[in-house]
C-alpha cells in the first residue's frame, strides 16, 4: 500500500499567498514525523498556475484530484482556513468517495 498522503491546505482565500505556502510546509512536516510521504498540490503549484485565471485553476483542481487518487490518505492542514475552504471540503468528498481515510 502505498504511504503517499495528500495534503489538503488551503490556498485561493488566503491573500498572504507566503502564510498558505507556510501552512502547507508545515502539514507536510507532521506527515513526514508520522512516517508517511506528504504530497502537496500547494508545494507543486504555488507560484506556478494563477489562481486568477479560471482556465488554470479548472485544470489545477483536476490534477489536484488525480494527485489524490494516487495517494493511500487524506490530511487536513491544520488552520482555520482549513473548515471555510470549499476546496478543501471537495477534497475530503472525493477522498470518502474514493475510500481513502483521514489522518488526524
Amino acid at each position: 500500500m502505498s504511504k503517499l498522503v495528500y495534503i489538503a491546505s488551503p490556498f485561493s482565500k488566503i491573500w498572504d499567498k507566503e502564510f498558505a505556502v507556510l501552512l502547507a510546509e508545515k502539514a507536510c512536516d507532521e506527515v513526514a514525523k508520522m512516517g508517511f510521504y506528504p504530497v502537496s498540490p500547494v508545494l507543486l503549484w504555488a507560484g506556478r498556475i494563477s489562481e486568477n485565471n479560471s482556465e488554470e485553476r479548472a485544470k489545477n483542481l483536476e490534477a489536484s484530484r488525480e494527485l489524490l487518487k494516487s495517494c493511500a490518505y487524506i490530511y487536513v492542514a491544520k488552520s482555520e482556513h482549513s473548515s471555510e475552504s470549499v476546496g478543501i471540503q471537495a477534497e475530503l468528498n472525493l477522498a470518502a468517495a474514493l475510500g481513502k481515510k483521514e489522518l488526524k
